[in-house]
């Protein structure tokens, strides 16, 4: 799993240049959410939100086939591409703000800090050889697993949520509003000090009262996790990863429902 966890860290990296896209030109909601990014498995791209441009709407991707980032139109035409290789975070921010320039936008926005930070990854610059073929094959089937996971819980609760990539955490995930009184957070998370592997989480809450987590029942597929910083349910990707992806489907459905289960019951 580690060739897919250093993509996933690169990919981290890259992806903060859509997120400033987000920010700068996409309405601003108070939870931030106009800055997620979402991965688009027809195109294999990470793309952000649609931009009301002078001449029409407008997306950042980076595509993960050409590594690069791309403006589309509203048409799927590329208007302008940088590839990624061999430039450092400066220059790949200076050349992907030229489009948005050349359309008399206003690139301050775009070229501000972020408000979140992410991990320091040491990356200056990526090369060619420091994308892993196999690495990239196995980041594009989780995330697309990812995907599908999110779309049955949300067929299975009955309930409508974007699935949506964070860009502070990088986690494919959803939010669900169950009840007034419960809400539920459902993704796969990068790797962590935590589960020590990328992994699938199921987290809830309970607005101002705390959910008490001292009944847990073991589970047939992931572990529960209480500690000081966050409780909820976690499966390692490593107890689906050998697995067929409909095999993997079953197994994260199991995580579905018996976490689900806990938390509607308690």
């Amino acid at each position: 799993m580690q060739e897919y966890n250093t993509i996933d860290r690169q990919f981290h990296w890259l992806s903060q240049l859509i997120a400033k896209a987000n920010r700068a030109y996409v309405p601003e909601q108070e939870d931030e959410s106009h800055t997620n990014l979402y991965f688009d498995p027809l195109e294999i791209r990470i793309q952000g939100r649609w931009i009301d441009a002078p001449k029409g709407k407008i997306i950042l991707a980076l595509n993960l086939h050409s590594l690069s980032f791309q403006w589309l139109d509203a048409k799927q035409k590329i208007l302008h591409e940088v590839p990624v290789l061999n430039k450092t975070a400066e220059q790949l921010e200076k050349s992907v703000s030229e489009y948005p320039g050349s359309l008399n936008m206003s690139t301050e926005a775009f070229l501000r800090p972020l408000l979140h930070e992410i991990t320091d990854y040491k990356i200056e610059k990526l090369n060619r050889t420091d994308i892993s073929d196999e690495g990239l094959r196995r980041w594009v089937y989780f995330r697309v697993l990812a995907n599908w996971a999110c779309q049955d819980m949300l067929g299975y609760m009955q309930l409508q949520s974007e699935i949506r990539i964070w860009p502070h955490h990088f986690d494919t995930g959803i939010y669900i509003q169950v009840k007034a009184s419960l809400g539920l957070g459902f993704g796969l998370a990068m790797e962590d000090t935590m589960v020590g592997q990328a992994y699938f989480y199921m987290s809830g809450y309970h607005g101002e009262s705390p959910i008490s987590y001292q009944n847990l029942k073991p589970l047939n597929a992931g572990k529960w996790v209480s500690g000081e910083h966050w409780n909820g349910a976690v499966l390692p990707l490593n107890e689906v990863s050998g697995s067929s992806s409909e095999e993997a489907l079953k197994i994260i459905h199991i995580f579905i429902k018996e976490t689900t289960s806990w938390f509607l019951n308690n």
